[in-house]
């Protein structure tokens, strides 16, 4: 868990270099805009992108292709196979599925799934009209579900509806389980559509997407709402944080239904952040489950399943736990962003979209001091890693263990 969280400091950066020494950012700034690559956030400080040599956007791109399957994944891909030290990296880094007995197998495959995915959503942008340099970065930052664009408006600049339904599909893949994908590589069709965790995701997606709709059509037509909203919860719950209009613009209950969206995130085991659905299902039925106990027999057996199975306490602790740390981190943060004379609406939004990978916020980031950006920076580090790994590094435990 040491080594993956500083590993992930250092990435950044080092990724921040191009940024500096081409003069174009602040150290500060530029490690901002490397987090952010680096953990798929998709935040930006650059103004104007149209402005930028195409290496640098080039490089931007690469930072979330590479972060999205993981920085110590890809050295893995480098080291010797075998050995328990594998898994445990694999681990350390937000994992948990394991696709194949040996873990560096699994590694691996998550590889060439992901290598085969962005091929393909890089030829099918350029056969609907995308410059070929602009399909390869923008294919690289939506299976990263990372959000960099080419464009300072984002996609809402290509005003291409049929790059907007390959994008979508795109989005909704990098927020699925690895395991998921590697089922339909093995053909294995029937398990890999009966997952509960997709199944989840994409009823709330569905749902999202329609109360979207409904709001929009005060002030657009039934098509472009429908058009405009499942984008926009597409893009902000697989945390991929593409827009195709300014999300400041959309009426109220739009913003509070993307706010939410940007807690859920995605699904376990993909590029997307967030809490994911997996743990928001197991505290949704854990819940369920206390109000059933309390009005049925003290000696009534009611076990918490997820998918048929039987969850174990511990792992219910975990979810629980790991949720509990999730808000209590987003509320702690929230309050020193505001700090800076920031609404709380604002600092709340730019908080859950730091923390959750997500990249869209209700606040402009060149509004943001500096003590904001390291904030957001460290909640965007600790958020790519699921806290663990990180608040593990303020633990005297951890240390007597490496001494």
């Amino acid at each position: 868990m040491v080594v993956s969280s500083l590993g992930w400091l250092l990435a950044a950066f080092i990724g921040s270099l191009p940024y500096h020494l081409s003069g174009y950012m602040s150290l500060l700034d530029a490690y901002f805009e490397s987090m952010a690559g680096f953990t798929t956030t998709g935040m930006t400080l650059f103004s104007n992108l149209e402005s930028l040599p195409r290496s640098l956007l080039f490089w931007r791109a690469f930072t979330q292709w590479l972060g999205g399957a993981g920085v110590i994944l890809f050295l893995l891909l480098f080291v010797v196979p075998g050995g328990v030290g594998v898994w445990r990296l694999y681990l350390a880094e937000a994992r948990e599925e394991r696709l194949t007995v040996r873990a560096w197998d699994t590694v691996k495959n998550i590889w060439a799934i992901y290598a085969g995915y962005t091929a393909a959503c890089a030829a099918l942008l350029v056969a609907v009209g995308i410059d070929p340099f602009e399909a390869v970065c923008h294919s690289f930052t939506v299976l990263s579900t990372g959000g960099f664009s080419t464009r300072t408006a984002s996609i809402e600049a290509f005003n291409n509806p049929a790059a907007e339904v390959v994008l979508v599909a795109f989005m909704i893949i990098g927020g699925t389980n690895f395991l998921v994908h590697s089922l339909l590589v093995r053909r294995e069709f029937r398990r890999a559509l009966s997952n509960t965790e997709l199944r989840a995701m994409l009823v709330i997606l569905a749902a999202s997407s329609a109360l979207i709709s409904v709001d929009l059509l005060r002030t657009y037509d039934p098509l472009t709402s429908v058009r405009l909203a499942v984008f926009q919860a597409a893009s902000i719950m697989t945390t991929t944080g593409y827009t195709t209009i300014d999300i400041n613009l959309l009426p109220s209950l739009s913003q509070a239904v993307l706010l939410v969206l940007m807690v859920v995130g995605g699904s376990l085991c993909s590029t997307a952040g967030a809490v994911k659905v997996a743990r928001i299902t197991v505290l949704a039925k854990a819940s369920y489950r206390e109000v059933l106990k309390a009005i049925l027999p003290s000696s009534a057996v009611k076990p918490l399943k997820i998918g048929g199975k039987v969850l174990e306490l511990d792992d219910a602790l975990r979810v629980a736990g790991f949720f509990f740390a999730y808000m209590l981190m987003a509320s702690i943060a929230t309050l020193i962003v505001a700090a800076e004379g920031h609404s709380l609406a604002a600092a709340l939004s730019a908080v859950l979209s730091a923390q959750g990978n997500v990249g869209p916020a209700y606040i402009s980031l060149f509004s943001l001091g500096p003590t904001a950006k390291a904030t957001l920076i460290a909640l965007m580090w600790a958020g790519r890693l699921e806290l663990m790994p990180v608040l593990v590094l303020f633990t005297t435990r951890a240390w007597r263990e490496l001494a």
